[in-house]
C-alpha cells in the first residue's frame, strides 16, 4: 500500500513541477524580440545599439522576424572605433547620443535581421541565402553540427554601409544557441558581428 502511495506523491510531484514550469514557457513566448533580448544578458552590447539607433519599437512589431543577434563578446572581434563612430562614443572620451549615425547604425543592425521565422531546422542542410532587412544578402551554412553565417559578398552588397577596408573578419559567425522563441519571431544568438 505504502508503494502505491509514494508513486501517487511521485506523479503528483512530477504534474507539480510540469505545472510550474510552463508559466515560464508560455511568458517567454508572450515576450518580443526587443523584450526577449533585453531579458537575457548576453546581448546588453547588441540591444544598446538597438537603443542608440531609436529602433526598439521596431524589434516590438508582429513581425515575424528572424534576429541574429551577436552576443557580448562578439563585440571583442569588431574592428577598432567602428561601432564607437557609429554610436558617437568617439568624440574626444566624451559621450554624444546627439552624434549617432543612425542610418549606418541601422544598416548595421538590419543586417543581423530576415524577415519572416527561420528555425534552425529550416537552415541546416544546403547553403541558403536570405535577404535581410537592410537589403543586402547574407550567406548560411551547416558547418558539422553548427550553422555559420558570412556575408556571401561584401563589395557586391547594396545594403552595406562603408565598413570595406575596416578589417572585417573572413571568419564564419557561428550560432551559438539557437531558437530563442519570442511572440514576434525568433532569435539565434551568434558569436560575431556581421558586416553588411
Amino acid at each position: 500500500m505504502t508503494l502505491i502511495h509514494r508513486r501517487g506523491l511521485f506523479v503528483l510531484g512530477a504534474a507539480a513541477t510540469g505545472a510550474l514550469a510552463m508559466p515560464n514557457i508560455l511568458w517567454a513566448q508572450t515576450r518580443s524580440v526587443a523584450d526577449t533580448l533585453a531579458g537575457d544578458s548576453r546581448f546588453k552590447q547588441f540591444l544598446d545599439l538597438i537603443t542608440r539607433a531609436s529602433m526598439v519599437e521596431d524589434f516590438r512589431q508582429p513581425g515575424p522576424l528572424t534576429v541574429f543577434a551577436p552576443i557580448d563578446q562578439a563585440f571583442f572581434g569588431a574592428p577598432a572605433n567602428l561601432i564607437q563612430d557609429l554610436t558617437g562614443r568617439n568624440m574626444g572620451g566624451s559621450e554624444n547620443r546627439n552624434d549617432v549615425e543612425r542610418q549606418r547604425l541601422s544598416a548595421l543592425i538590419n543586417y543581423h535581421v530576415v524577415p519572416g521565422t527561420f528555425l534552425s531546422t529550416q537552415l541546416t542542410g544546403q547553403e541558403h541565402r536570405l535577404k535581410t532587412l537592410n537589403g543586402a544578402s547574407l550567406g548560411i551554412q551547416t558547418a558539422g553540427s553548427s550553422l555559420q553565417l558570412q556575408n556571401p559578398a561584401p563589395a557586391m552588397q547594396l545594403g552595406g554601409f562603408g565598413a570595406a577596408g575596416a578589417q572585417v573578419s573572413a571568419v564564419p559567425a557561428e550560432v551559438v544557441q539557437a531558437d530563442i522563441m519570442a511572440s514576434n519571431g525568433v532569435i539565434h544568438a551568434i558569436s560575431q558581428v556581421l558586416w553588411p
